[in-house]
């Protein structure tokens, strides 16, 4: 369900301007002189919804600046909202596009990446707007230092198994990979949880979750790409197998299940007629 929009949204982006970077472009190669000449590292949190995740790394992460963006109004505004309150100093909000990130960070600005339960865009012809499409993963080595991480979160094993292909292709070494991250010993100390990872394990539901590193630059030119672009092909030929119907994939699954129960129940009536 998509957030209600308030009737007095401008009034209150204006209310919290002062704490929303809307001008990311031109703080390009110099996110730590301009908000915090002493951080070690710069991070962001793409996506970063109401930014909880964000506040919270923040403050596990002093030495740190976090760089919260998301593409949606009301998430930035609570997100401002929050971080205030919170009075995290180490973090700045941005109303921004995941397409415009080269033209907001210089290369090798980047150390950390988050990717916390991104839209998985499931049909393969809207593949290329996933924040793990070859393409953004190509970008982010771009941007990222030679140590450089991605971090993923979600819900959605196929979104998962996708990346994971993905991320192969694009030169990265996959540092860490669990499918049932809150079951994983963990070498960081405690996590940073998002309001939906929350949601989520009060529900049951595991968090699939992976930690790559950029390797060696890769051949664009004999690249061999191994990524089906269709997540319907990342799901398991036995539908009652899922625990738990992934995030973006409610239709997809429930559409699957139809065609494959009337599949089955044609296949039942010719045999009964067979049998006649």
């Amino acid at each position: 369900m998509r957030a209600r929009r308030p009737e007095n949204l401008i009034n209150l982006l204006a209310q919290y301007d002062h704490a929303i970077i809307s001008d990311p472009q031109s703080h390009k190669g110099r996110w730590k002189a301009d908000f915090m000449p002493q951080a070690t590292e710069v991070r962001l949190d793409l996506g970063c919804g109401k930014g909880r995740f964000a506040i919270e790394a923040a403050r596990l992460n002093p030495e740190c600046l976090f760089v919260a963006m998301d593409v949606n109004d009301i998430c930035v505004l609570n997100a401002a909202r929050n971080a205030l309150e919170s009075g995290v100093k180490n973090l700045v909000v941005v109303l921004g596009n995941a397409d415009d990130l080269e033209k907001m960070f210089a290369p090798r600005e980047l150390c950390r990446i988050y990717l916390n339960f991104n839209a998985p865009f499931p049909k393969r012809k809207r593949a290329h707007l996933r924040l793990t499409h070859l393409d953004r993963l190509l970008e982010y080595r771009r941007l990222l230092g030679p140590e450089g991480l991605i971090d993923l979160r979600t819900d959605n094993m196929p979104y998962w198994r996708y990346t994971l292909d993905e991320l192969d292709s694009a030169g990265y070494r996959v540092l860490s990979a669990t499918e049932n991250l809150h079951a994983t010993p963990h070498v960081e100390g405690p996590l940073p949880r998002s309001e939906y990872d929350l949601k989520l394990s009060a529900a049951g539901a595991p968090v699939y979750a992976l930690i790559a590193q950029a390797g060696p630059e890769p051949d664009l030119e004999h690249m061999q790409r191994t990524a089906r672009l269709s997540l319907v092909d990342y799901l398991p030929e036995d539908l009652s197998q899922l625990t738990h119907i992934p995030y973006g994939m409610e239709d997809t699954v429930v559409n699957l299940s139809n065609r494959k129960a009337n599949a089955r129940a044609r296949a039942a009536r010719a045999q009964d007629t067979n049998n006649r």
